[in-house]
């Protein structure tokens, strides 16, 4: 076997084809648009369902299915040997580790010689629910990304300057704009929604994303004012929570679970508004979506959050505050006008993010 090392491996998602969250999401949009700029096969490690490692071709791209016996152990156990494998069978010249807790994976990169680049999505060990083993593991990581692997990558400002505050130097690479087409919004009439009539979450059903919050403050709103309130996310890991969320939603809220891709893009071109009450973000590629959809939008005065939109002060309220968050959704669903003023706005601000720039700017780190 030749000694020299060539190939580039994305790491830490579910796998190219998943729509789980923003990490897969951000290592398709990356991977799609490496392919254009490098000549290197692009590896993407993930689950699979065979009864062995397949490798799917598209393209420049090579898909890394783990077999069905490893995707059920877990995905912990399956970045493991998704790593084990591109590091002894394809022998990369760079990995791309993504996520805190992959991140402590560079570990084994490093032994291998492959030059290892973290990529920090959010500080996770902060979120809600994660106690004992897992909050250690996912702090591990966070060390290792800053300490052990040869760079590392985040994507908001915020944790830019957590990790200075510490004397650790990061490189800032925002999340690009996964654009929205334009499919006709046929299902939204099987939900009993019209375009730009109802108000959108677009997340996990997770605590740290306060979708109570969001809940309470569109309860609060009188049924004659209020707009219907359609919740596409699913993945949740507390059953109680989930259904303390079901007890507190007004009739008329709909849950819609897990979507497609294709089904988020419908329903945020057509929202009304777009809330995203988390208070806790790397760079959310669901608000990057909706700016760039031009649609109006209401975030958690966090630091993440207000980055994304240049500390715009109308759209953001003070996290946690359910009336602040009430007082400003009432407002935009009584104002068309001024829903489509902002939206104009807020399209504008998200003409600085680009999927083929953060790429370009990951490949030099390689």
């Amino acid at each position: 076997m030749s000694g020299r090392r060539s190939g580039i491996a994305l790491v830490g998602g579910r796998g190219y084809w998943s729509n789980y969250g923003g990490v897969e999401n951000a290592i398709r949009q990356l991977a799609n648009e490496m392919e254009h700029l490098c000549e290197e096969p692009i590896w993407i490690a993930g689950q699979g369902d065979a009864r062995q490692f397949l490798v799917e071709l598209r393209g420049g791209l090579r898909v890394l299915c783990a077999p069905r016996w490893v995707s059920r152990l877990g995905h912990s156990f399956t970045t493991l040997m998704g790593l084990l494998y591109v590091l002894v069978r394809v022998r990369p010249r760079v990995v791309y580790l993504f996520a805190s807790g992959p991140c402590l994976l560079s570990i084994f990169s490093r032994l291998f010689g492959v030059h290892t680049v973290a990529c920090l999505r959010a500080i996770d060990s902060g979120r809600d629910g994660w106690q004992g083993i897992n909050r250690w593991i996912l702090r591990s990581g966070e060390w290792a990304a800053v300490n052990i692997a040869h760079r590392c990558t985040v994507n908001s400002l915020a944790m830019r300057r957590l990790f200075l505050r510490g004397g650790r130097e990061t490189v800032y690479i925002p999340n690009g704009i996964t654009q929205v087409g334009n499919q006709p919004p046929s299902f939204l009439t099987d939900l009993g929604v019209e375009a730009d009539g109802y108000v959108l979450y677009a997340a996990r059903l997770d605590p740290v994303k306060r979708l109570h919050i969001l809940l309470q403050a569109h309860r609060q709103i009188p049924q004659s004012r209020r707009l219907p309130l359609v919740i596409a996310g699913g993945h949740c890991k507390d059953s109680d929570y989930e259904q303390s969320l079901r007890r507190n939603a007004a009739d008329d809220v709909y849950f819609l679970g897990h979507v497609s891709q294709e089904q988020v893009h419908t329903l945020t071109r057509y929202c009304a508004v777009f809330v995203l009450p988390s208070v806790l973000e790397g760079m959310s590629n669901s608000l990057l979506a909706a700016l760039g959809a031009g649609r109006p939008v209401l975030c958690a005065d966090v630091e993440e959050n207000a980055d994304v939109v240049n500390g715009f002060r109308p759209v953001l309220f003070e996290p946690d505050n359910v009336d602040a968050l009430s007082n400003k959704l009432q407002d935009l669903m009584l104002d068309r006008r001024r829903r489509r003023l902002l939206g104009a706005k807020l399209k504008r601000i998200a003409s600085q993010y680009d999927w083929a720039q953060s790429a370009k700017a990951f490949l030099q780190l390689g």
